[in-house]
């Protein structure tokens, strides 16, 4: 399976109790579903995978993978910052029958290039699920260079992608020197996505693409077709919005947006307010009805 298109980094709808909220996430999925995104990833800092148990990021993912269906691939993210853990948790994905596994890079250890490699190839070697690579540095404050990820492809059996967050835009382009063509390069970055596709990115994974995912699918499709300044147009006009969503920790101003549009997100869990401040929410509703959302 070739993961490309726009994949939507897929916040979590939790209860009051910070569970995860059956009924509103078979929802989400289907209108996600219905407004032509090409695929789903739990779990991700969107999905707020550090504030959910073991057992709720597994049925999270279960009620996802049921109610997809099959329809658009479900990819479970796993964030963890070591080697155990993470393993636990690509097992149990893995027994659900997800599409692929999101591994993260390992964190908190300020792991060396060969450590990363390492790592990968470990986790290659112990499953059988599509492994996409996630790099977050502005996260983990570990990067995975364009060089280690070309080790690693060269030396594992698994590994179809990667999610690439990194905000320099020459490090995409040389990763997409090294590896464009044997994996799927999937930007993560809202403000560079256009750009990086232009060099020949086949998608990205995509937090916004909560709150805008046909925008997001008409700027692919623009992309795709070669109309670049369009796509790009694209993203400046909607860079306020953009901005916007971001302006305190994800996923708390996305939901609330969601929320204003109707739609089933919940609250973002501790310790991210359930509520953005009020200059945020008052930017977020003037941007909205601005774009004709509201």
């Amino acid at each position: 399976m070739k993961f490309e298109g726009i994949l939507t980094a897929l916040v979590t709808p939790m209860t009051d109790q910070f569970q995860v909220d059956e009924g509103k996430l078979r929802q989400l999925v289907n209108i996600q579903i219905d407004s032509g995104i090409h695929g789903l990833v739990m779990l991700g800092g969107t999905g707020e995978y550090a504030a959910l148990s073991a057992e709720e990021r597994q049925r999270a993912v279960r009620i996802a993978k049921e109610q997809a269906a099959g329809r658009v691939p479900v990819v479970a993210g796993v964030l963890e910052p070591g080697f155990g853990e993470c393993m636990k948790a690509c097992k149990a994905f893995e027994a659900q029958g997800v599409d692929a596994l999101l591994v993260l890079t390992p964190f908190y250890l300020s792991p060396s290039q060969p450590g990363i490699v390492d790592y990968f190839q470990r986790i290659d070697q112990a499953v059988n699920t599509p492994i996409i690579l996630y790099n977050i540095p502005y996260r983990t404050s570990v990067n995975m260079t364009p060089e280690t990820v070309e080790t690693i492809v060269n030396t594992t059996k698994n590994v179809v992608g990667i999610k690439e967050c990194s905000p320099d835009l020459g490090q995409n382009i040389d990763l997409l020197r090294r590896v464009g063509n044997r994996i799927s390069v999937l930007s993560g970055e809202e403000f560079l996505a256009a750009s990086v596709m232009a060099y020949g990115a086949c998608g990205g994974i995509i937090a916004t693409a909560n709150v805008l995912p046909k925008i997001w699918i008409e700027l692919y499709d623009k992309s795709m077709s070669g109309q670049h300044k369009e796509a790009t147009d694209m993203v400046k006009k909607y860079i306020p919005l953009f901005k916007a969503l971001f302006r305190e920790a994800n996923p708390g101003p996305i939901k609330y947006a969601m929320r204003q549009l109707g739609l089933p997100a919940g609250t973002a869990c501790t310790p991210i307010p359930s509520e953005p401040s009020k200059e945020t929410r008052d930017l977020i509703d003037r941007l909205l009805n601005e774009f004709g959302l509201l």
